[in-house]
């Protein structure tokens, strides 16, 4: 079984937030894959599904982004077996829009989901797919900036990075996080 957890917030207010761009992204995998995303399980919504050979499980933790370690650790208990049978897919405001960052392991690097992960699973070695959302020098609240919509200008790019994800998080489910690296640290929007 392979998890793709993708972090953001609950409620519709949240919907189109630039720090709910890992929910967006498993939501655009579930519509590729064929799988619903509908069943509350240990704080998350969870759907279940099979690629090609390969049993499926999307997860979007329901716990609020600064908490989503509580329902990761639900999932560690009763269902992970293996880490490496894990990608958590989360904003980062380092990045800009348009790329993606795929990591072994590594810091939270100030993406305060992933801090919670960390802290609770009382480790850092598990795959991670960092989708950028800077798209400009933001001054003021962080806060403010990654719980905004984005701008109309930027939504093209928007729709192209979640497609980008969408096959990066295909590509690992085929042929493992080393690949994906690989393949998608580089792109950007508008390259191959």
């Amino acid at each position: 079984m392979k998890y793709i957890i993708g972090l953001g917030n609950p409620g519709s207010e949240y919907d189109n937030t630039k720090h709910n761009i890992g929910f967006n992204v498993v939501k655009e995998l579930a519509k590729e894959l064929g799988i619903k995303i509908n069943k509350e399980k240990q704080n998350s919504l969870v759907g279940k599904g099979r690629y090609k050979k390969e049993d499926v499980f999307l997860v979007l933790p329901q716990t609020f982004m600064n908490l989503s370690g509580k329902a990761i650790e639900e999932l560690f208990r009763d269902h992970i077996k293996e880490i490496d049978d894990l990608v958590i897919v989360c904003d980062d405001i380092n990045i800009e829009l348009g790329k993606i960052r795929i990591k072994h392991r590594g810091s939270a690097g100030g993406q305060k989901g992933l801090k919670s992960v960390i802290r609770v699973l009382g480790r850092d070695d598990f795959a991670r797919m960092r989708v950028g959302i800077a798209t400009d020098k933001h001054k003021g609240d962080i806060t403010d900036y990654v719980l905004s919509p984005f701008r109309r200008k930027d939504l093209r790019n928007v729709k192209h990075v979640l497609g980008m994800a969408k096959e990066a998080c295909i590509c690992w489910l085929e042929n493992g996080v080393d690949i994906a690296m690989t393949k998608f640290n580089r792109r950007s929007v508008g390259t191959s």
